[in-house]
């Protein structure tokens, strides 16, 4: 049997002694805690080199003895904590902006203010400039003869006063002095207004009166005859300055859009619209978001039995007086409503509605 050893470390002044009938190692006993480290001495003098001695003969391999159990030594009490060293230069300062915190959520919206009162001061009117000189008058041409009668069509009427006999069936009627919009005139009855026109913002300062120019001379009428040359235009006056814009007046319905469905979803096209409805089942109107701006407007009416329901988009918030605040219907046949966006996906919904 080979045997190797390994020596780790030799204490000083410690003797090895190597048995050839060594026994089988013992169970490890526990490490014990570490002591002091003892002063260093004086390296001694090193000692001449024994002669080499004769290698005896390898015995037989003898059985892997069992192996014991590790010990776990306890560990050793912690020592002093060293001194703290001094503090290290500060760093140059960033130039690096740090990151833009989250925007917090939208303010709620404040209320209306009061309407300012209207302006009884009309802007200034722009110079005149002169009149060119008229040409003599052509002959009067004969009189053609009178065409058929044509089918009469649907007319958007309008007055101070709301309507009573005016119109046809089928025409819509604005009141002047309201801002208010009737119809479709059905059965020879106008349903109840809706209103169009949102309240008056205050008025600016009256702008400065522009001056005048003078006025051209009229050229003589000559005798009835064959068209004369246009005579050539007078030059054109000063512009006065643009005076303050004055209050919105009332808009007009850009057009129609007939559905027939029993769904409809608002689009941009809409804007401005009467938006008809009509079909034997009931209608959901889907008001959409991200399409419309503050001060939008879509009017909607219902044509036939089937009843309108305005539903609210991903999004959406409907505000109305309606039984159900958030999703109001029309009330019945040829009911109208006004789909009015106050602000960024919120919508007010005034008009006929349950």
């Amino acid at each position: 049997m080979t045997t190797y050893v390994v020596i780790e470390s030799i204490t000083p002044n410690q003797s090895l002694v190597f048995s050839a009938q060594q026994g089988p190692q013992g169970i490890g006993g526990a490490t014990g805690p570490t002591g002091p480290s003892g002063p260093v001495g004086a390296t001694g003098p090193t000692g001449a080199s024994g002669a080499t001695g004769v290698t005896g003969a390898t015995g037989p391999d003898g059985a892997t003895g069992a192996t014991g159990p590790t010990g776990v030594g306890a560990t050793g009490a912690t020592g002093p904590t060293g001194v703290t060293g001094a503090t290290g230069p500060t760093g140059a300062d960033s130039t690096v902006a740090g990151p833009t915190g989250a925007t917090g959520p939208a303010g709620a919206t404040g209320p209306t203010g009061p309407t300012g009162a209207a302006s009884t001061v009309p802007g200034p009117t722009g110079a005149t400039g002169p009149a060119g000189a008229t040409g003599p008058t052509g002959p009067t041409g004969a009189t053609g003869a009178t065409g058929a009668t044509g089918v009469a069509g649907y007319t958007v009427l309008s007055g101070a006063v709301d309507p009573t006999t005016e119109g046809v069936n089928g025409d819509f009627y604005i009141n002047t002095a309201t801002n208010k919009i009737f119809g479709p005139k059905a059965a020879g009855t106008w349903p109840a207004g809706v209103n169009l026109v949102g309240p008056t913002g205050a008025t600016g300062p009256v702008g400065a009166t522009g001056t005048t120019g003078a006025v051209g001379a009229t050229g003589a009428t000559g005798p009835a005859g064959a068209t004369g040359p246009t005579g050539p235009t007078g030059p054109t006056g000063l512009t006065g300055p643009t005076g303050a814009t004055g209050a919105t007046g009332v808009g007009n319905i850009a057009g129609f859009n007939t559905q027939t469905g029993t769904t409809y979803t608002l689009v941009a096209g809409d804007l401005s619209d009467i938006v008809t409805l009509n079909n034997a089942s009931a209608i959901t109107l889907t008001v959409p978001p991200s399409v419309f701006s503050a001060n939008d407007q879509v009017h909607v009416v219902q044509y036939g039995a089937g009843q309108v329901t305005f539903a609210q988009g991903a999004g959406v918030t409907i505000l109305s007086a309606g039984a159900t605040t958030t999703a109001p219907k029309l009330r019945t046949n040829k009911s109208a409503a006004t789909v009015i966006c106050t602000a960024s996906n919120t919508f007010l919904i005034v008009g006929d509605i349950v």
